[in-house]
């Protein structure tokens, strides 16, 4: 529970910082449109970029409006900076001294420059908030959370060595290796074959090329060939390689060719040594099992903050959107994705009426393939900008149909990872349990490895005949299942146990075009239409009887059974709890002609249940008065009778305990203080008898008893206590 709580809280810090980074940007974009800000801008413009119109505005004249920018506005990281500057009060300084400090100053000048200018554009962000999920990394064989690392770290601050091992030289680290003897084998054997050809520079030479580097190189396959290398090295500059491991080589090609595929890329691997002396070059040129020359770059990769703004601006002419960046010129959106800060998860944009657009599809070249797994639940996002987007108009229209045709010509993947949930393609092997492939005759898009590729528009969800109706559809009559699976309910697990066949797939599933429009009943003759439970399933509107009304009215069915008229229960869906799945009601369905007599009926036994419930009441306020009334009379009743033995209790203390301060109850009690007394004349005063004493006007006679008759004792009786009655 805590991790899941700790998950929950770390999601929603990211969509809270990624909903304040929007903001940010909607905020520096809208302070790029005030009037005083875009009037100084236009007064610092040649008059022969504004004399231009609209219509013969193209990337050639943005190419000079850009090259006259730089000229004029320079870029100097020296400039100092505050805490909380003012943003508007700092463009106005950096307008008056034509200067910036940095990329993001200098992309918000220019976008003053292009709407001075009249220009249709937006302000593009790439937005970095923090990561969706938490860097992992392994320590001691373990895939630990950043979270764990810490732990880990102040659990074991150094490697710790067996008693039989022996500590390296140097107080060196000893690395643990895995595959035992042929690793070794492996690595003696090519630091022979170095020694034989760089004998005499054994001392001062590097160490060989990283093993696992190699063997990753070597278990790429790729099973589709391009025309050209140009088209090629293309096509995979977007890509990311990724590794498949040997149980899956040997599957698809077999034992023999995956070890005859590795045995010709540590050739290869070893004559490139030979050549470069064990340097490494900024690109190398490996050799794959097609014979496919790839060429993959081994340089550094770009670490800290990138450029995460840029420019789109709108051309009438072409009707299009162009890419401008002051740092790469205009019309580069691929060096626009490259260098922004890594890794590309959120591209927005922002015009200059405040709508915001995701541009994910454009610039991410990963977008659908690892960019999804960083990014939040795709629901949430959508219906988080929803209020931010703009109305629909051609641009838009016609930018959709260009992306999704480029999303469509970008070339297969060649990873078997990247089709696990693509949008646009999908494998066999990534099918969910209640998906299938239809038609069965589907075109094949291409092969990965051997495993036929089809588009994702023929995955189509399959379920079971209760379902459909659920959404009210019917299964054609005759219709043979497309799937069957294992059904999960209760019944079918207990079925299965019964018929001690435990791995049976008992559960028929069907595809939408096996469904049909679900036709309610008729009612007949004033009666409802009724399932095999007695109920009306209703979990659409259009599936209500025909000629019977929904009522949703509370305890109609008792009203209609005084009345002896139909009325069932409608069912609009099931709820688990308990382990089983139960219906869930609401309202009752009738017949039309009822209508009118049951709702009067029910408005009259409603009046009658507030009339009850208002007497019910009252009577229970009345018996709670009674109640309060009786134990006042007790109270007085105990009162009267036993003060006065107290009183005279106290009057033959000779009040002694008056002038201690005790009371006649509390009064410490001696022998000889009763004064003239005798012992059990105290007792009879002092202790509360069974029975009522009279008492004479001439004092207290405790000794003789009055005959009564029974019906006075029996009188007398009703007011005593259950202590005081014989």
């Amino acid at each position: 529970m805590m991790m899941r709580f700790k998950k929950d809280l770390h999601t929603d810090t990211h969509k809270v910082h990624l909903m304040c980074l929007i903001a940010s940007g909607m905020f520096r974009n809208k302070l790029c449109s005030e009037p005083d800000l875009l009037a100084v801008t236009l007064s610092l413009i040649p008059a022969h970029f504004s004399s231009v119109s609209k219509e013969r505005m193209d990337q050639h004249y943005l190419s000079g409006l850009l090259k006259w920018f730089r000229s004029t506005f320079t870029l100097n990281p020296s400039l100092p900076s505050e805490e909380r500057p003012d943003p508007r009060a700092l463009l106005e300084r950096r307008l008056s001294s034509l200067s910036a400090r940095d990329h993001q100053e200098m992309t918000h000048l220019f976008l003053l420059v292009l709407r001075s200018l009249q220009l249709f554009c937006r302000l593009v962000l790439s937005l970095q908030p923090i990561p969706l999920k938490q860097a992992a990394t392994k320590v001691n064989g373990r895939t630990l959370t950043k979270s764990r690392q810490e732990t880990s770290t102040t659990n074991s601050p150094g490697t710790k060595v067996s008693p039989g091992t022996k500590r390296p030289a140097g107080g060196g680290k000893v690395k643990a290796e895995r595959g035992g003897k042929r690793v070794r084998r492996k690595e003696i054997k090519e630091e022979d074959e170095d020694e034989e050809d760089n004998k005499p520079a054994a001392k001062g030479r590097p160490k060989p090329k990283n093993l696992k580097r190699r063997s990753v190189a070597s278990k790429i396959s790729y099973k589709e060939e391009s025309n050209s290398e140009e088209e090629e090295c293309e096509r995979l500059s977007d890509e990311e390689f990724e590794a498949v491991s040997d149980v899956d080589s040997e599957d698809s090609e077999g034992g023999a060719t995956s070890r005859a595929g590795r045995s010709k890329n540590k050739t290869s691997a070893a004559t490139k040594r030979k050549s470069g002396g064990g340097k490494k070059t900024e690109e190398e040129e490996e050799m794959t099992s097609s014979g496919t020359k790839i060429r993959r770059s081994g340089g550094k990769k770009r670490e800290g903050p990138g450029s995460d703004e840029w420019l789109e601006v709108y051309l009438q002419k072409s009707s299009s959107w162009v890419c401008v960046d002051v740092d790469h010129g205009v019309g580069m959106p691929h060096l626009c994705s490259q260098n922004a800060t890594a890794p590309l998860t959120y591209v927005v944009s922002v015009d200059q009426e405040g709508f915001v657009k995701d541009l994910g599809r454009k610039y991410d070249p990963t977008w659908m393939t690892t960019s999804r797994k960083r990014r939040v639940d795709e629901s949430w996002w959508e219906e988080t900008l929803q209020p931010l987007l703009g109305p629909e108009d051609e641009k838009d229209v016609k930018e959709e149909k260009e992306l999704q045709n480029k999303l469509l010509n970008k070339p297969l993947p060649i990873s078997i990872t990247e089709y696990k949930n693509h949008p646009l393609y999908a494998l066999k092997r990534h099918l969910l349990k209640y998906e299938a492939i239809y038609p069965p005759t589907a075109a094949v898009l291409g092969y990965c490895r051997k495993e036929p590729v089809y588009s994702r528009d023929c995955v189509h969800t399959l379920h079971s005949k209760d379902t459909w109706l659920k959404e009210a559809r019917t299964v054609r009559l005759g219709e043979e299942p497309y799937k069957m699976v294992k059904g999960f309910s209760n019944r079918s697990r207990k079925a299965r146990m019964v018929s001690e066949q435990k791995e049976e797939k008992d559960l028929p599933l069907f595809g939408d075009w096996q469904t049909e429009e679900y036709q309610p009943p008729i009612a007949v003759d004033g009666k409802v239409p009724r399932n095999d439970y007695g109920n009306v399933y209703l979990f659409k509107p259009c599936m209500l009887p025909v000629g019977c009304v929904h009522l949703r009215l509370p305890n109609l069915h008792r009203v209609a059974r005084k009345l002896d008229l139909d009325a069932a229960p409608a069912v609009t869906g099931f709820d688990f709890h308990g382990g089983y799945s139960h219906a869930v009601s609401d309202g009752y369905i009738v017949c039309e002609e009822h209508e009118e007599i049951l709702r009067a009926a029910w408005v009259e036994d409603q009046e009658n249940q507030k009339q009850k419930e208002r007497e019910k009441k009252e009577k229970r306020a009345t018996s709670n008065w009674t109640l309060l009334v009786k134990g006042l009379l007790i109270r007085e009743r105990l009162k009267q009778r036993y003060s006065k033995k107290n009183q005279g209790l106290a009057s033959t203390t000779g009040g002694q305990n008056a002038d201690n301060g005790f009371s006649s109850d509390e009064g410490p009690a001696e022998s000889g203080s009763c004064g003239g007394k005798t012992a059990s004349e105290t007792l009879a005063l002092s202790w509360p008898q069974n029975r009522q004493k009279e008492e004479d006007n001439t004092g207290v006679s405790g000794l003789k008893k009055k005959r009564k008759t029974k019906r006075e004792k029996k009188g007398e009786e009703q007011h005593l206590f259950p202590f005081e009655k014989v």
